[in-house]
């Protein structure tokens, strides 16, 4: 069984190739942003059928959720939906992805280590969607808890990426920066205070773990560099949960300073009301 892709964008375009998705939901363009995949078992073609939303809502598919957060249709989603998004708040499961991706010659290619995936296990309609991105090559991790894995790659992309945006710099720069680097480390820290004062604990060597992502993915810009609409689900959670919880986080709220993200938390909380 296949499913729908909607927001075929470059994760859309990667996972739905990966996944032979026979259908989508684009953006204005009408078109997946890639009709190439370079999967880690070789290159994939797909040409899946332009159709509108409430045609996919109507179908017994599964749905997979790739366009931002902040552009996707929470109040029509399906409960089997999956959304393969940064950040946190979604009102249906999300699909952690821990790759990065670049379009190349038309083709979406990974960038730095094995692209892999963690997500809780979802409706039985998923089985041969899951079963075809582990057959792409892709490490697909089914856990009773995918919550620590969220909030880790939200940390990930709560820190390098908006010093990216508010600097101009790549990931590679950044990383390679002595002062950013240690800015990085310490929000790094305070990311998983917050986590863990929302009951999310997450598994030791976080610092480590981005030492090596960081270190792979080379000169490669994130996603919040090409849409700054991401802030708000990425570090303005962070935040917002920070004040919450009463969790000091200078070094975050320096990169929320850098970065221009100056309305994060207001913007999310008014995103968390919708």
């Amino acid at each position: 069984m296949s499913c729908i892709v909607i927001g075929p964008g470059l994760v859309g375009s990667f996972l739905g190739a990966a996944a032979g998705a026979t259908a989508i939901v684009a953006g204005a363009s009408g078109r997946p942003r890639a009709l190439r995949a370079a999967l880690p078992q070789g290159l994939r073609r797909w040409q899946p059928t332009p159709i509108a939303l409430r045609d996919a809502l109507a179908q017994p598919l599964p749905i997979l959720i790739a366009a931002r957060a902040h552009q996707t249709p929470w109040d029509d989603l399906p409960e089997h939906a999956l959304a393969a998004q940064n950040g946190l708040g979604q009102r249906v499961p999300v699909a952690t992805c821990f790759f990065a991706l670049d379009l190349i010659d038309g083709t979406v290619v990974t960038t730095g280590p094995r692209p892999r995936l963690v997500v809780a296990r979802p409706d039985r309609r998923w089985d041969g969607v899951l079963a075809a991105w582990s057959a792409a090559g892709i490490a697909v991790e089914i856990c009773a808890d995918a919550r620590p894995a969220q909030w880790e790659k939200a940390i990930l992309n709560a820190t390098v990426g908006p010093l990216c945006l508010g600097t101009g710099l790549d990931m590679a720069q950044v990383w390679g920066d002595p002062g950013l680097k240690r800015l990085v480390i310490a929000a790094t820290g305070e990311g998983i205070a917050v986590a863990a004062a929302c009951g999310v604990e997450i598994t030791a060597g976080l610092d480590a773990r981005a030492a090596a992502f960081f270190a792979a993915v080379g000169a490669h810009q994130p996603s919040v560099v090409r849409d700054p609409g991401e802030l708000p689900w990425v570090l303005g959670h962070l935040l917002r949960q920070a004040r919450r919880h009463d969790v000091a986080t200078p070094a975050l709220a320096r990169i929320a300073a850098l970065a221009g993200a100056g309305t994060t938390v207001a913007a999310v909380a008014a995103a968390a009301k919708r």
